[in-house]
């Protein structure tokens, strides 16, 4: 069955290329060459390889805020009905391919596909998940038809685009009509500083920008809340509090990355706050947090293919 999902889709042409890819289980057929990652129009970035190794410094898949997030997602995804068998999901920004795991091992039968910017975590993703179909893809300029998917999750990508308005349209256009988007951003602009500069992240978001940006772009809002409700006073004073003894910019990257790793690194108390954060978020407003997470549908998209 995911086989005939992957057939019915219109995998965009690369550049220079005269015929349709089409998906062969293990890899992309590309003019009759096979190619493990399918690569697309890109725009200009300010995005590179060095940017995600940073990333990768950052990330790691036993992180409690990182478990948490997938988590909810999955959640998302399974409360819409929107994975399993006859259903497509994208994953845009797949890194390093926690989330596309999580989605493959909760969800069998569904036809995933992995997504990202940069061409190098693809390359290494595509020797784990030989099954799963890979792309490069700048989402501002994507070539994948309309209403092709059930569901799209992209988390903590958004935040890296600048024309975010751009993006949100294109993936509004890809899903189907009352298709699934689940994203998640970092939130609150006061807590913006040089890890985020250093990252390439161009803005935090509050909820409510987030919000009316997602309504303009066509979707109906479903569930909000956010990641960090009882994270956020101790990492809103600390950062605060670096911003008051020392500018912007006077921190090396080696240190700004340091200093981040071990405020989010695993430990028995992160792993309880993030549990109880979880368990208690159906019941009890989270107004502020770390990271804006929202469910929404596509209702009313009006971007056409470009």
């Amino acid at each position: 069955m995911k086989k005939d999902l992957y057939d019915n889709i219109r995998w965009p042409s690369p550049a220079g290329t005269s015929s349709e890819p089409k998906w062969t289980g293990c890899g992309f057929d590309v003019d009759g060459d096979l190619h493990d990652v399918l690569v697309t129009e890109l725009g200009d970035s300010g995005w590179s390889d060095d940017l995600g190794d940073l990333l990768n410094m950052e990330v790691a898949p036993d992180r409690p805020l990182g478990l948490a997030s997938r988590h909810h997602a999955l959640n998302a995804l399974e409360q819409a009905g929107s994975a399993g068998p006859g259903k497509v999901v994208l994953e845009i920004g797949s890194a390093n391919g926690y989330m596309l795991k999580d989605i493959s091992d909760r969800f069998p039968g569904t036809a995933v596909i992995g997504s990202d910017y940069a061409a190098a975590p693809l390359d290494v993703l595509a020797k784990r998940f030989q099954e799963i179909p890979l792309i490069q893809l700048d989402v501002v300029k994507s070539k994948l038809p309309n209403n092709f998917c059930d569901a799209i999750v992209m988390l903590n990508v958004l935040e890296h685009i600048e024309d975010d308005c751009g993006a949100l349209q294109q993936i509004c256009r890809m899903l189907k009509p009352g298709g699934l988007f689940v994203i998640e951003v970092p939130a609150s602009p006061s807590l913006y500083d040089d890890f985020d500069r250093l990252v390439g992240h161009f803005r935090r978001y509050k909820m409510g920008d987030l919000v009316s940006k997602l309504e303009d772009s066509g979707f109906v809002i479903e569930q909000k809340s956010h990641l960090g409700f009882f994270a956020f006073p101790a990492l809103w004073a600390l950062i605060q509090a670096k911003k008051a003894t020392k500018g912007a910019g006077d921190l090396s990257a080696d240190e700004v990355l340091k200093s981040r790793i071990r405020v989010g690194r695993r430990n028995r108390a992160q792993e309880i706050v993030f549990s109880l954060e979880t368990a208690l978020r159906p019941y009890v407003p989270m107004p502020f947090g770390v990271r804006c997470i929202i469910s929404a549908r596509a209702e009313a998209c009006n971007s056409p293919l470009v």
